[in-house]
């Protein structure tokens, strides 16, 4: 989406059922004679739109297929990264390539060794936009992530992580169901974390004071304030609090636009992101607040006008490559950021 907050599933589902009632109520206001050409055109448009469904579907079914294709080449990817493996004969090959004739017998020979990457993953979701980053960076010392991968068929996200002072959990996992026949899911399931006393990154306690309007008397108590932090992501989507989201739709909407970007942007381009070179990026920079007023204002003024850009990117030609999908995601509404 271009300039501002994305739209969830539902806003975007529901902004294409107005705009066919929209156009349905433009044609019977035509005259005669004007109408009934409009609704043989009408005819016509239904027609594409049909085509281009079905043109969506196959190109998802096929992306599915080669998504399945991937999973042995990123297990491979993240058995090197975990350390679960030494570098093989066959990767050896590009040493030539990166390392000096002086150095490459000692490279072959630390080579041999299985070693992890100390937390590549999570400095690659330091380094993933801001959107996820701030995120991840709002609870400091996040334990290390060992592990991350995905189930293609039922979209579930597990991360296995090293033993820390957090919680007692080895892997957390966050599952996304989607109904057969649907393209998005309905509910999202996830791991019940077990926080160890005081670690808990999600909540805050804080003291309150209150005052006994007839007697004058003051009590102070505590209570609990949820705190922005990516473990929230976590959470059933019946779960999570109103306060934290709008409404059930925007839970889910929300935590799979996460899912989704980690499964293709983190998972696959890992090395990039933790590198700091991901191309993705290269389009983006930070805008000042003032700037962002500035341009509120003038979005104000040109309220007809995104009307009308919304309703051509409800019928845009279906079949847009992932990195297109990607790139949309990049331009989504940024959370503010405290840096603790």
């Amino acid at each position: 989406m271009e300039g501002g907050a994305q739209p969830t599933t539902n806003e975007a589902k529901e902004g294409h059922e107005l705009h066919v009632q929209t156009l349905e109520n433009k044609i019977r206001e035509l005259p005669l004679k004007d109408r009934l050409k409009a609704i043989a055109i009408q005819h016509h448009y239904l027609q594409k739109e049909k085509l281009d469904k079905e043109c969506e579907e196959k190109i998802h079914a096929l992306q599915k297929q080669y998504d399945i294709k991937s999973l042995p080449i990123y297990a491979e990817q993240q058995s090197l990264i975990n350390g679960q493996r030494a570098v093989s004969a066959e990767e050896q090959e590009l040493f030539k390539e990166f390392f000096s004739e002086a150095e490459l017998q000692e490279a072959q020979q630390i080579a041999q060794k299985a070693e992890p990457i100390e937390n590549l993953l999570g400095n690659c979701l330091n380094k993933l936009r801001q959107f996820i980053s701030c995120l991840w960076r709002e609870g400091q010392g996040h334990p290390q992530i060992l592990n991350l991968n995905s189930d293609t068929e039922v979209f579930t996200l597990r991360f296995t992580f090293k033993d820390n002072e957090h919680f007692k959990n080895k892997e957390l996992t966050k599952k996304f169901i989607i109904e057969e026949g649907k393209d998005f899911p309905t509910s999202t399931v996830g791991t019940v974390i077990e926080w160890n006393e005081g670690k808990d990154v999600t909540v805050k306690i804080v003291e309150k004071k209150q005052k006994n309007k007839k007697t004058g008397a003051s009590r102070t108590i505590k209570k609990k304030e949820t705190q922005l932090s990516f473990f929230n992501f976590f959470k059933n989507s019946e779960d999570k609090d109103e306060g934290e989201e709008e409404g059930k739709a925007g839970n889910i909407d929300e935590d799979y636009e996460i899912g989704k970007t980690i499964a293709e942007e983190v998972i696959p381009y890992s090395l990039e992101y933790f590198l700091g070179i991901n191309p993705d990026d290269e389009d983006y920079e930070d805008v000042d607040e003032d700037e962002d007023d500035e341009d509120d204002e003038d979005e104000e003024d040109d309220d007809d006008e995104g009307d009308d850009k919304k309703k051509k990117s409800q019928r845009k030609k279906s079949g847009d490559s992932k990195k297109s999908d990607k790139d949309k995601k990049g331009k989504a509404e940024k959370p503010e950021c405290k840096q603790q």
